[in-house]
């Protein structure tokens, strides 16, 4: 078993083992635009499991300027890609979250993940909400 495949099978051990601290998170994916640029209604909700971390944390934008989030969410293995065109798959920084509290969130970051080299498919991912 080479290195990638020893940590991909690790990752899939904690998701495993840690579903039970994982909270449901919805995601309604942005799925585009008109021809006059008014957002097209997003994509059905998906439920899905995610480490919830509520709070402000400031972090900084990929323009360099600095946000206050109001929660980082974190998914352990993969999410499937939603396939609408135009779209950063599998989570696009215009996606909307809500929150086990009720907090509905806007993605506002998605920072870089590990990948898995045989698959390209992400390990983990993190989201920054605010």
């Amino acid at each position: 078993m080479g290195g990638t495949s020893i940590l991909a099978a690790a990752v899939e051990a904690a998701r495993a083992g840690t579903e039970a601290f994982q909270a449901d998170v919805i995601h309604e994916a942005w799925v585009g635009q008109d021809a006059l640029g008014a957002p097209l209604p997003f994509a059905a909700p998906v439920l899905r499991k995610a480490f919830v971390v509520e709070g402000a944390f400031h972090v900084k934008g990929s323009d360099g300027q600095i946000i206050t989030t109001k929660a980082r969410i974190g998914f352990v293995g993969p999410v499937e890609p939603n396939g609408a065109p135009g779209r950063q798959e599998p989570i696009d920084p215009r996606d909307v979250f809500t929150l086990p509290s009720g907090l509905k969130v806007k993605s506002v970051g998605v920072p870089a993940v590990m990948i898995d080299a045989p698959t390209g498919a992400p390990l983990s991912r993190t989201v920054w909400l605010a």
